[in-house]
């Protein structure tokens, strides 16, 4: 008899530790559902926000929007056909300078082309 009844509180501990442990996987497991649920709103939050950019920017780069912007901001017209030419030709259109020696291409020199560019004077 005594056997059976230390057998039954053994058992009965064992049931108890093993509620304890069920407990805290179930409080486990729900902290892991609120984390996903927060991650799943975040990422459906993320979406929106990429799709309405998506939207916006396909507004921004309307060739049509881009011409009036261009019309009324920019002072150019179109170009007639016949002065497109091949790159080819209008390379060959500019005209040569004299290549500088080595000897000159100092930290003077240098310095003067960073600050001309600086100033906003095109390198010449």
């Amino acid at each position: 008899m005594k056997f059976l009844s230390l057998l039954n509180a053994a058992l009965v501990a064992g049931l108890v530790v093993f509620a304890f442990v069920l407990y805290g996987h179930e409080h486990r497991t729900r902290t892991a559902e609120r984390q996903i649920r927060k991650i799943e709103a975040q990422i459906r939050r993320e979406e929106e926000t990429m799709r309405i950019l998506r939207i916006e920017w396909a507004m921004l780069i309307n060739p049509g929007r881009l011409e009036r912007l261009a019309a009324r901001h920019l002072a150019i017209g179109n170009v007639p056909p016949r002065n497109i030419r091949p790159a080819s030709v209008a390379l060959a259109a500019l005209p040569r300078r004299k290549a500088q020696p080595l000897a000159r291409r100092d930290k003077a020199s240098l310095s003067a082309l960073f600050e001309r560019i600086e100033r906003g004077e095109a390198a010449q």
